[in-house]
């Protein structure tokens, strides 16, 4: 099952999810004893009917207010509080809405400790797990540093995200191998706690769009490129009649030698940003290819962008495409011309 993060913050430029879990496997729900669990969710003591959430958001509520560092009329818990008692490792809301408890020491102990402290028995005590949520956090920081040292380096360019999770710390790669993984434990850092996510072989993707409708164009700078260029120009030419909105985010794919379209490995996390291209006007921007991490291939490459003709609201939202070539030979190359303008805009 996915796991649901609670914060996320930038580091370096680059996304650091950083948080508490609040979802873990059915699994994990299941092995834990049938009597931590003596009420359930849906009923309180006084048998009135409340929303599945509401119950572990009360006893957070209560963790807060006697070991959070909140001010006045501020409520919610955090493990990273100064005031956390040292026998809570961590918490989130499982799958079942239940509250899960990571604790360290005597699980019969800490869980009769706490039904005192809460007032509650609708909680799960999670014991005697390899990495708490705190030690994560720890783990976190150290990896933190190290990518703050080597956030230019190629073997970091493969790093998408990192998450504080539920039980391990997930590292999201672009391409996602063994060798990438040997790759990142030897040159950045090595824990047990590490899971890797993302594809180790780029999925099929047969996406097509338009590149000339409706008064908008999308051309590449040049149509060809050679197999080391590191991003590619592409211009977005306006004459619709009116305003043309559109963003950061963009998406590659490419053909493989078996003619199967598959998607690029590229970071495709980007900070939301609306620009806006006059009637008249073109929006010129570069996408990166990232041939450090996955090497160019010689062949056919299409750049899909998406853009909303008028009004944000109302208006058309259009998926266009650029397709382009990169190529090894020296003699294609130096005969490369510019892209000549398209005819609906000249």
């Amino acid at each position: 099952m996915e796991n649901r993060l609670l914060l996320s913050v930038c580091i370096g430029g680059l996304l650091f999810t950083f948080a508490c879990n609040i979802s873990t496997s059915r699994k994990s729900a299941d092995t834990m004893p049938k009597d931590s669990i003596s009420e359930t969710p849906a009923h309180n003591m006084s048998g009135r009917e409340v929303p599945a959430q509401e119950v572990p958001m009360r006893l957070l509520d209560k963790l807060g207010e006697l070991y959070g560092d909140n001010p006045p009329g501020v409520v919610g818990f955090s493990v990273e509080s100064k005031k956390c008692p040292d026998f809570i490792g961590g918490i989130y809301i499982n799958d079942r809405d239940t509250l899960v408890i990571q604790i360290r020491g005597d699980s019969a102990t800490v869980r009769k400790q706490l039904e005192e402290i809460l007032g509650s028995k609708v909680f799960i005590v999670e014991p005697g797990l390899t990495y708490t949520q705190k030690e994560l956090l720890a783990i976190n920081e150290k990896l933190t540093e190290r990518w703050r040292q080597l956030e230019r380096t190629p073997v970091m360019r493969n790093v998408i995200s990192t998450g504080v999770g539920t039980h391990a710390i997930e590292i999201c790669l672009i391409v996602n191998t063994p060798e990438k993984q040997k790759e990142f434990r030897e040159n950045v850092m090595d824990s047990p706690a590490f899971r890797f996510t993302g594809p180790e072989v780029p999925p099929v993707n047969t996406t097509e769009g338009v590149n000339d409708i409706k008064g908008v164009a999308l051309r590449p700078e040049y149509t060809v490129y050679s197999t080391e260029t590191k991003q590619v120009k592409f211009i977005l030419y306006n004459h619709s009649g009116g305003p043309v909105y559109c963003g950061a985010h963009y998406n590659i794919t490419y053909e493989d030698d078996k003619g199967v379209w598959r998607k690029l490995p590229i970071n495709d996390f980007a900070v939301d940003i609306l620009y806006s291209v006059e009637n008249g006007d073109c929006w010129e921007f570069s996408a990166s290819l990232y041939p450090d991490v996955y090497p160019n291939h010689t062949g056919r490459y299409r750049f899909f962008y998406d853009v909303t003709i008028g009004d944000m609201q109302v208006g058309d939202k259009l998926l266009m495409m650029a397709e382009f070539r990169l190529s090894d030979s020296k003699q294609e190359l130096a005969q490369a011309a510019k892209t000549p303008v398209p005819e609906t805009v000249r």
